[in-house]
């Protein structure tokens, strides 16, 4: 979804637009939400899926709607996602050969309703996520390009992309059936994402952030980065509006105040959300991004060039 739409729709190359714009997207730094995966009250339904290179283990044939408390792990040597795109009655070969269009920000296939790309993973790393999902038949995939059979690269050097990961085996049929009511588990705060707008409620030391989509049309996700201390609301304004306008594929602009990442809420169609993290919980005093990077279904820009799509504020 790529290393993110920050690591994951290779998620939709405007991941790449994520990176240069709000910073860098270190592999030390978790930025995809965790919760207990218990299946408890306010768990959902608790899955475990495996990824290997190339496909999924696990996956449940009683997968339902409603919250999944998915624990993803990767067993792989290069990172690996978890995307689902639900399709109806379109076969897998139709999708794989409709679906690449999107990656480069092209019109999303008018079957894909729902959306949901929870969460990704690099090797050896396991995550748990509540996130929500809709009745429908999908087909689950990742669209990450590293190459499990390359020799490791040297220092200094990008490692070898090589094909997307669905082109080689890493795409299946999955049927997701009626479940239960779609509410996620409580939260410290919440992110809520409209057509084209956030509305944060947040306050300091909120760490677990729900993120929902309430659209009504548009497929969303927040990216949530922290500005240097001291950083006032202007400041960040000035700083985001001439990255936004740099080159995606430089580096940001000479000088310019540059963000961290802390958190990323996955991707999701109208209706659906995730819980996520912000790494060290939101501070006080502190000014942050809230951004949105995908294009409309009908293809175009990213959202926080198009439509302006993001949220700065400062923490009180």
């Amino acid at each position: 979804m790529q290393r993110r739409m920050g690591r994951g729709v290779a998620a939709l190359s405007v991941l790449a637009m994520l990176v240069a714009a709000c910073g860098s997207d270190d592999d030390d730094e978790k930025t995809t939400a965790t919760t207990e995966a218990d299946g408890g009250e306010g768990g959902g339904q608790a899955v475990e899926i495996a990824a290997i290179d190339y496909g999924f283990e696990g996956v449940p044939d009683d997968l339902k709607a409603g919250v999944v408390a998915l624990t993803f792990d990767n067993k792989g040597k290069v990172d690996h996602e978890l995307a689902m795109v639900e399709v109806g009655d379109t076969s897998l070969e139709q999708f794989l050969e409709d679906f690449p269009p999107v990656l480069e920000g092209g019109p999303f296939p008018d079957y894909a309703e729902h959306i949901a790309v929870p969460v990704e993973n690099g090797p050896g790393e396991s995550t748990e996520v509540s996130f929500t999902v809709a009745e429908g038949t999908y087909v689950m995939f990742c669209t990450f390009t590293g190459d499990a059979d390359a020799p490791a690269p040297a220092e200094g050097e990008e490692p070898v992309e090589g094909d997307p990961h669905y082109a080689k085996g890493m795409a299946q049929v999955v049927k997701v059936g009626a479940g239960a009511d779609a509410e996620l588990p409580e939260a410290d705060g919440t992110i809520t994402a409209k057509d084209y707008s956030f509305e944060p409620d947040v306050e300091a030391g909120d760490t677990t952030i729900n993120f929902v989509n309430d659209g009504p049309e548009q497929v969303h996700f927040a990216g949530v980065s922290v500005f240097p201390e001291g950083t006032d609301v202007a400041a960040a304004e000035e700083a985001f509006a001439a990255m936004l306008s740099a080159d995606p594929s430089g580096p940001p602009p000479e000088g310019a105040i540059e963000p961290e990442d802390v958190g990323f809420s996955g991707v999701f169609s109208a209706g659906l959300g995730s819980q996520f993290t912000v790494q060290g919980g939101f501070e006080s005093g502190r000014t942050y991004a809230v951004v949105c990077f995908i294009q409309d279904r009908a293809g175009g820009p990213p959202h926080a060039i198009g439509p302006k799509m993001y949220k700065i504020f400062t923490v009180e």
